[in-house]
């Protein structure tokens, strides 16, 4: 039983975790375009292969599967999430589970206006989200909206270029500084077809929460965590407490049957208390940066791949948690031998 874990970057503790679940029946096989990352040196086995765009990505991929005897894998970047979704059958064909959402249901979650236009469509809340400009000064000029506005990438993570105008001379100043920044950074290869690279969304005030939302291989809903952020780095959950919040809860497995996702789906939501609503944010169908809360309140996501990916039926503990764990990422220096586990293909 070996997993590939694709685009690990700084994720040492997903290694971590899913070395765990295989423990002496497998290895954990780690690919990324830069060789020396924290994710690359926890794995068994570390390949530098070619950027998720370059014309080759998906067959060096299916060519590690062969050598390595891969039997799942599992993408922990946005970037790479299109690419696999759209060569499942490949990777099927060759006996590999690729625990990544269909095509349409990763388009959806990459495209924050997709999403918007979905979540409302099917009665959920989300910030009033504008594609143009000029619709946006339109509903600011009839009074619909007011300042402040967020303005970010239409194509994003991680906060990245995420800014608030508070008038309509920093709106123009950040929609183009946001436009060049997404132009001179990797998100740009997400909207390099697009219209319109950046959203314009209605500034919500509030708590922010998160959730992790399991589905099986099969895309049916296993398990929701709800968590309360505490601390954030970089659009990153850097802290978190486990929540029971029956409302939340509730609408976690109700996005869970809605975009029929498979494995982790990682949520951002926000609780208006002047509302009093909770609206989402964002949608991500990964591992996010927040799993790790979830993780150390009970559940053990890598642990229930790895039983279903071997066709067993996940032991339900898997997805038991507990309420009021607090958690804290912390940044330990180690000593470390680059290179020490990495092939170069």
């Amino acid at each position: 039983m070996n997993i590939l874990l694709t685009c690990v970057g700084r994720r040492s503790y997903i290694v971590d975790y899913f070395k765990q679940a295989v423990g002496v029946r497998g290895k954990v096989i780690a690919t990324n375009s830069i060789p020396n990352t924290t994710g690359m040196l926890a794995a068994d086995i570390a390949y530098v292969v070619p950027t998720v765009y370059d014309l080759n990505y998906i067959n060096t991929l299916l060519d590690i599967c062969e050598k390595e005897k891969i039997s799942a894998v599992v993408s922990l970047f946005d970037i790479d999430l299109p690419y696999l979704a759209s060569s499942i059958d490949k990777f099927e064909e060759r006996g590999v589970k690729v625990w990544v959402s269909d095509p349409r249901v990763v388009e959806i979650a990459n495209d924050k206006y997709k999403t918007f236009l979905f979540l409302t469509e099917h009665g959920f809340r989300v910030p009033k989200t504008y594609l143009y400009q000029s619709d946006l000064l339109a509903d600011l000029n009839r009074g619909k909206i007011d300042f402040p506005i967020v303005v970010k990438p239409r194509f994003g993570m991680g906060s990245i270029s995420i800014f608030t105008a508070s008038d309509v001379s920093e709106l123009y100043f950040i929609e183009s500084y946001v436009i060049k920044r997404i132009r001179d950074s990797y998100i740009s290869i997400l909207s390099k077809d697009a219209d319109s690279t950046v959203i314009f969304q209605e500034y919500i005030e509030g708590q922010e929460y998160a959730l992790d939302i399991f589905n099986s291989y099969d895309c049916k809903t296993l398990s929701v965590v709800a968590k309360k952020k505490l601390e954030m780095r970089a659009g990153e959950t850097d802290g978190a407490v486990t929540i029971k919040w029956p409302a939340l809860e509730t609408l976690g497995w109700d996005l869970g049957k809605l975009f029929k996702h498979r494995g982790n789906m990682d949520v951002d939501a926000i609780w208006s208390e002047r509302l009093k609503q909770i609206f989402i944010l964002e949608v991500n169908p990964r591992f996010g940066g927040g799993y790790p809360f979830s993780h150390l309140a009970g559940v053990n996501f890598p642990m229930a791949i790895v039983q279903i990916t071997e066709g067993k039926a996940p032991d339900m503990q898997l997805f038991t948690w507990k309420e009021g764990i607090t958690g804290l990422k912390y940044i330990f220096p180690k000593k470390v031998s680059p290179d020490k586990n990495h092939e170069y293909l």
